[in-house]
C-alpha cells in the first residue's frame, strides 16, 4: 500500500507536507531506466520540437544528489495519477542514514506550477511510495527530489514512478 493524496495547484494543499509509507511493491521488471537530469529551478520545456520528449509511465531511475534533481517530464496515468517510490542505499558519510529526502509533484504546462503537497522520504535502506491523485492527465508533469540537509553530503538510491 502507498499513501496517496490529490493534487491542486497553489493553495494550501501545495503547502502541506506528507510523509511516504514504507512499501513492498517493487518495479515493473520491464520499466525502463530513464536518468534523472540536473535541477536548475527553471520552467521544463514541452512539446513538440523538446529535443528530450516525455515518457510514460513506468519508469526507474537511480539518484546521486548533494541538493536536488529533476526526473524527465512523463505522462501521468489518464486518471491523473503517478506514484514515486524511492529506496536510499547509502550516502558518502553515515550521518545520512535515517534523514529524509523530499519529493515535490510539477505540472510543467506553461509555467511550472508545482501540484500537490511536498512529500518525506526516510533514507533508511527501507522502500518508501507515495501516490499524487488529480494530476492533469494531458499535461507533462515532472517531480524533484530536493536534500536540504549538510550540502556535501552525497545519497544514492534507487526509485520508480509509476501508476500504483
Amino acid at each position: 500500500m502507498v499513501a496517496q493524496a490529490g493534487a491542486q495547484t497553489g493553495g494550501t494543499n501545495a503547502d502541506r507536507v506528507e510523509v511516504a509509507k514504507q512499501t513492498t511493491a517493487r518495479p515493473s521488471k520491464d520499466a525502463p531506466l530513464v536518468p534523472l537530469v540536473p535541477d536548475d529551478g527553471a520552467d521544463r520545456p514541452t512539446g513538440e520540437g523538446v529535443a528530450i520528449q516525455a515518457v510514460s509511465l513506468p519508469f526507474t531511475f537511480n539518484f546521486d544528489i548533494t541538493s536536488s534533481l529533476a526526473s524527465r517530464t512523463f505522462w501521468p496515468t489518464s486518471g491523473g495519477r503517478t506514484c514515486v517510490s524511492l529506496r536510499g542505499q547509502g550516502g558518502s558519510d553515515p550521518i545520512y542514514f535515517g534523514k529524509e529526502i523530499k519529493v515535490e509533484m510539477w505540472n510543467a504546462y506553461g509555467t511550472d506550477t508545482k501540484v500537490g503537497p511536498t512529500v518525506r522520504y526516510s533514507l533508511n535502506g527501507n522502500s518508501y511510495g507515495y501516490c499524487w491523485t488529480g494530476l492533469y492527465p494531458y499535461h507533462e508533469h515532472y517531480f524533484r527530489l530536493v536534500k536540504d540537509w549538510s550540502p556535501t553530503v552525497r545519497v544514492w538510491g534507487t526509485g520508480w514512478a509509476s501508476a500504483t
